[in-house]
């Protein structure tokens, strides 16, 4: 396939340096683990800057909503990718451009506890206009520490 209609791996690959380069990613030290049409996993190191109770070091509840905002809107675009994978790259990039958060509700099950955290989004379901996501946040043990469920605008 020629640039102008890339693969859906060349897409996602373009999709993982744009997410790279977000000031407020590096800022909360964002890695992208796995980035598949359904679904993501990304992970963040814990650090001062993000600690919202310094007496229990406890993750920021913001931290916890904006990482799960994060994965949520990188699995709706990931979807979008394979969605239009018969579109030019400019095509898809304008599509991508429009994503937007619609909704989102997080639930905080335990205290954001750990030194390292794992975030996980799944595409629920990606139509013309609009993807919905499910999310979960976990520390390096594993403990569900937050879920979250969202719709995007995605077209």
């Amino acid at each position: 396939m020629s640039s102008l209609n890339p693969t859906p791996s060349q897409a996602l690959t373009k999709l993982a340096s744009v997410f790279l380069e977000i000031p407020f990613n590096r800022m909360l030290g964002l890695q992208l683990e796995e980035m598949e049409q359904t679904h993501i996993t990304m992970s963040f190191d814990m650090k001062n800057d993000l600690v919202g109770n310094f007496l229990h070091g406890i993750l920021h509840g913001g931290v916890i909503s904006s990482v799960l905002d994060m994965a949520g809107g990188m699995a709706a675009m990931s979807s979008v990718i394979y969605k239009h994978a018969d579109k030019a790259d400019d095509e898809i990039a304008k599509i991508i451009g429009k994503t937007s958060t619609i909704d989102m509700q997080v639930s905080f099950i335990r205290p954001g506890k750990g030194t390292r955290f794992i975030a996980k989004a799944y595409v629920i379901n990606t139509g013309n206009k609009i993807s919905f996501t499910r999310m979960e946040l976990f520390n390096q043990e594993s403990t569900l520490l937050a879920t979250g469920t969202a719709t995007y605008m995605v077209g």
